[in-house]
């Protein structure tokens, strides 16, 4: 009986044992990016993300001219101590399918090779779990004219070295770079430091005898301009608009001008006329920023005009850049030939972005 109880105990202890010492869980290596931002919807990695330098998902080499998307591999499951390494591919199959299909939007464009820069491998020392790598985006490249308004997305994948296995579904990230998030940075509204009577409702400074056309309090109207019996650029529609029309009954516009001048400081800033009560223009209408001009050129002088920047109506928002504290005049533009013609502007923004490349 003795040799039973001490046999049973035996085993007891030696089952105890093997229990402690086995090891659950399967090791495997990802892309934590793959992941972290969807929550597993999908793949993508937006960039930029967050608000601050402590929340950046990039961070900038001024002396090289890049800017160093942060990636890694992690290892999940039994972690062992062991040291591995994987490498790092791209897919350009991966996002011409997605834009086949239209899971990336129109805006988004395959990012060319001659932009980025990827090492071709990652290795993980013994006793960590994890190692971050960078893909490296050319900043004159990616401010080129041709990407502005543009996303540019990039298949980053890694490849089992044999160490431990790669998890299929976790294998591969999709960079998209919204460039003008990245290159311009998050706007801020500055309009009511800068700008006289910016609307909201807009305010007449004289009105006329009829009571729906004005003259605009600061700012400057030409003649031209002036078409309503010598009243212009004011109309009390919607409460107070910015407003040059031509037709039913009113006179046609010929180098109708509306301007404000202010003085900025350098850097980088965008007019935003997009809150249009109504956009009826038929015959080229511009919106103008002229620096170091106390005016805006004559209607003739606007199209291919090196010293000014200027857009139309419909695309309403004109972005420019300022190499110091520069006198600027915005403002508006019109030829109305053909009849029954022109906008309401509700209000104007100017905004400026601290955060740029």
């Amino acid at each position: 009986m003795k040799k039973l109880c001490l046999f049973l105990i035996t085993c007891f202890i030696i089952l105890a044992c093997n229990k402690e010492e086995t090891k659950y869980g399967i090791t495997n290596i990802f892309m934590p990016q793959a992941v972290n931002m969807s929550g597993g919807i999908n793949a993508n990695y937006t960039v930029p993300s967050g608000t601050d330098s402590s929340t950046y998902n990039y961070q900038l080499d001024e002396e090289n001219k890049k800017i160093n998307i942060i990636l890694g591999v992690s290892r999940a499951g039994m972690q062992a101590s062991e040291a591995f390494s994987v490498d790092i591919v791209t897919n350009t199959d991966t996002i011409n399918q997605l834009l086949t299909n239209g899971i990336l939007d129109t805006t988004t464009l395959l990012m060319p090779s001659s932009m980025y820069t990827l090492p071709t491998d990652i290795a993980v020392a013994g006793g960590k779990s994890e190692g971050t790598f960078n893909l490296s985006v050319d900043i004159n490249q990616i401010k080129e004219n041709q990407y502005a308004g543009k996303k540019l997305a990039l298949a980053v994948s890694i490849r089992s070295k044999g160490k431990y296995e790669v998890a299929p579904s976790l294998a591969t990230t999709i960079v998209i770079v919204n460039v003008d998030a990245l290159v311009i940075g998050p706007s801020v509204n500055i309009t009511a430091a800068y700008v006289k009577n910016a609307g909201l409702p807009f305010i007449a400074a004289e009105m006329s005898s009829g009571g729906r056309w004005g003259t605009l309090a600061d700012w400057t109207a030409n003649t031209a301009a002036k078409s309503h019996t010598g009243y212009g650029g004011f109309s009390s529609d919607a409460g107070g608009t910015m407003n040059l029309e031509s037709g039913w009954g009113s006179p046609a516009i010929h180098n109708g001008k509306i301007y404000q001048t202010m003085t900025l400081p350098a850097g980088t800033y965008t007019f935003d006329v997009s809150n249009l009560n109504w956009q009826g223009t038929k015959d080229p209408a511009y919106i103008v920023i002229a620096p170091g001009k106390d005016t805006i050129p004559d209607y003739s002088n606007v199209s291919g005009n090196t010293e000014i920047y200027s857009t139309l109506f419909t695309a309403p928002k004109v972005t420019f850049a300022l190499t110091e504290e520069t006198k600027v005049t915005v403002g508006f533009v019109v030829d109305y030939i053909q009849d029954q013609q022109g906008f309401k502007i509700n209000n104007v923004k100017l905004l400026n972005y601290p955060k740029h490349l």
